[in-house]
Parts: C-alpha cells; sequence; structure tokens
C-alpha cells in the first residue's frame, strides 16, 4: 500500500479539543480510527462478522464520534467511535438520507433515499424508500448534514449544496464541481468562476455566529 493512496476524515471540537481521525486506504478498502488520547488505531472491519447489507463502504460521513457509511449494498452502516472499538447504533435520532448522483451526458441529477426500517440486513439488495423534497432545509453534501434554509446567507431551501461528485474513493481524473441542485425543479447551477481557480478540492461550508 502506498502513502499515495491514503485518505482520510477529521472532526474536531473546538471547545473540548476532542477529535477523531478516520483514514482508509484507497481502493484496497482498510479502514481505521484514532481519538483524543488513544496511543494507537483501531481498525474498523468492513467484511469479516458483517451483515451483509452493511459490509464494504462506496462513502464516508464523519459527525462528532459518530461514522455513516455508504456500503456498497446501497445501505448505511452507523458506528459509534466513542469507545475503544467502533460499535454499530441501531437506532438514531432523525433520519439518514442516502443519496445517489449520476452524470449523463454533463447532466448531473441526485435522488434521495432513506432507510427500510423493516429490511433485512443479511439480504444483498435493501428495501429502500425514496425521498423527493428535503423542505425548508437544504442538504450540505459535503459535510453530510442537513440546515434550515436561509436566505440572509444565501441558502435556498430544497437544495443540494456539493462540490465533488464523490468525495472518499479516489478517482483520477478528476473534475471539480461546484454547484447547487434545485429537487423541485431538477435543475442545477454551477459557479464557474469559482472552478476556474484550478482547486484541487473544495468545500462548501457554513459561517459560525
Amino acid at each position: 500500500m502506498k502513502t499515495d493512496n491514503l485518505r482520510g476524515l477529521l472532526w474536531v471540537d473546538e471547545k473540548t479539543e476532542d477529535f477523531v481521525v478516520v483514514w482508509f486506504f484507497d481502493p484496497v478498502g482498510y479502514l481505521f480510527f484514532c481519538k483524543k488520547g488513544d496511543t494507537h488505531y483501531t481498525f474498523i472491519p468492513l467484511y469479516d462478522d458483517v451483515p451483509k447489507l452493511l459490509s464494504g463502504f462506496s462513502d464516508l460521513v464523519l459527525r462528532c464520534y459518530r461514522l455513516y457509511i455508504a456500503t456498497t449494498h446501497r445501505c448505511v452502516r452507523v458506528l459509534d467511535l466513542s469507545g475503544h472499538q467502533a460499535l454499530p447504533l441501531q437506532s438514531i435520532a432523525g433520519e439518514v438520507l442516502l443519496v445517489e448522483s449520476t452524470n449523463f451526458e454533463n447532466r448531473r441529477s441526485f435522488r434521495l433515499y432513506k432507510k427500510d426500517p423493516n429490511a433485512d440486513l443479511n439480504e444483498y439488495s435493501p428495501d429502500l424508500l425514496e425521498v423527493d423534497s428535503v423542505g425548508d432545509e437544504a442538504l450540505l453534501l459535503d459535510l453530510g448534514i442537513i440546515v434550515p434554509a436561509n436566505h440572509t446567507i444565501g441558502i435556498k431551501p430544497n437544495t443540494i449544496y456539493f462540490t465533488r461528485h464523490d468525495r472518499a474513493r479516489l478517482r483520477i481524473p478528476f473534475d471539480l464541481d461546484i454547484c447547487v441542485f434545485n429537487l423541485a425543479t431538477n435543475t442545477l447551477k454551477r459557479f464557474p468562476q469559482l472552478a476556474g481557480l484550478n482547486l484541487k478540492d473544495a468545500r462548501w461550508f457554513l459561517p459560525f455566529t
């Protein structure tokens, strides 16, 4: 394995200075995490002793001590990293959305799904329920969160803000895309003045007040 294939995610609590680091080798798929106070990394199994639907990964989102893994079987695996090992969370507050993005003939589109609570985790094909709107909220895809619309700072309702098609998996060559997708009208707005900066990466973010 080469360091060129090493990718990572970082979360930091600015008040307590706690932190969590998740890293993986792509495309091999070895996944690890480490947090403040740890003296070594902890391996996160992706296949062994993992239900079929929750095996593998195609994308990752790290929020506090929770790691959300989009699996290769179109399901979401949620792990608690606050302890000495990664523990599965069977129930969580709110809903986890699975975002499916397609790009055909330079036309980007998105479909949103939520987990069927009755899905059998030992099956290969999960039953997902499609979601056609996020209402008066906006999805910041890069951060993996939904926020209230705010016209003061330009956050429009029922939209998806994104800067990359696939954040976790390494893709070469890569064309940076900085866009807002409107779910109601199924239209896309690009920001070529930002993409023209020849950035290797970019991310939407919210200012803290």
